[in-house]
């Protein structure tokens, strides 16, 4: 959603489109097609809103970064395939901080890079493996008003967060079906307060919140096709 609430985004992996609508569910406009040029998508995936309104997502077969207006009128893009500094083998989560600084998950590379609005590499840490401050399959990130970053390590079945620049601050969670436990979490999300974090499992099915430092506050969700059940819940966000 835009920081107004008033617009949903919503990427379709199938469509290789971006689909605009208003909070209500009425349709306003699309954009995007298959290919690699400005624009076009293989394999389209996340996307985050910054407070001017424009439209950031991940492509994680053109291995780039592409930012839109909120009308879809393709601005810029950055980054190549690879390993290094500004290069992605599997962008999936992204992120915009309160300072209009961009964050993105590399689920293969096992990382998260910083960058400007406008794609200027700034930092970037991890590295595969259970430590502190390691990744296994890093997927969905979030940020909170002070610039906390938030991260599923969903190899590692855990929430990892992090300072702005990266230096490691908490970790909570493990493999599990309890609370507290996670199971494939996929995505995260921050309130506006700071104070709630919501995640998204696949494995459980269901929707866990937290406090901002980890505790356990309450979950939703099963396995099925009813009411406040999931079959592949993918993605949270809350306004």
């Amino acid at each position: 959603m835009d920081s107004s609430g008033s617009s949903v985004y919503v990427t379709d992996m199938t469509g290789l489109s971006i689909n605009k609508f208003t909070r209500n569910g009425e349709f306003i406009t699309k954009w995007g097609s298959k290919g690699s040029g400005n624009g076009q998508f293989l394999h389209l995936h996340s996307i985050d809103i910054d407070s001017s309104g424009n439209v950031y997502v991940t492509d994680m077969q053109n291995f780039n970064i592409q930012k839109f207006t909120s009308d879809g009128k393709f601005i810029t893009s950055w980054g190549i395939k690879g390993d290094g500094n500004g290069k992605f083998m599997a962008p999936e989560g992204i992120a915009v901080d309160p300072f209009g600084n961009i964050f993105v998950s590399d689920t293969t590379n096992n990382n998260i890079q910083k960058f400007t609005s406008d794609g200027k590499f700034i930092t970037s840490w991890g590295s595969e493996g259970d430590g502190i401050g390691q990744l296994d399959s890093p997927a969905g990130i979030d940020v909170d008003s002070s610039g906390n970053l938030y991260v599923t390590d969903d190899g590692n079945s855990r929430i990892q967060k992090f300072t702005n620049n990266g230096d490691f601050v908490t970790m909570w969670g493990s493999k599990g079906s309890g609370n507290g436990q996670l199971d494939r979490p996929h995505d995260i999300a921050v309130d506006s307060s700071g104070n709630n974090v919501y995640v998204v499992e696949q494995g459980n099915f269901r929707i866990q919140k937290f406090t901002s430092d980890g505790k356990f506050v309450t979950k939703w969700g099963s396995e099925g096709s009813g009411d406040n059940q999931f079959q592949d819940p993918h993605s949270v966000v809350v306004y």
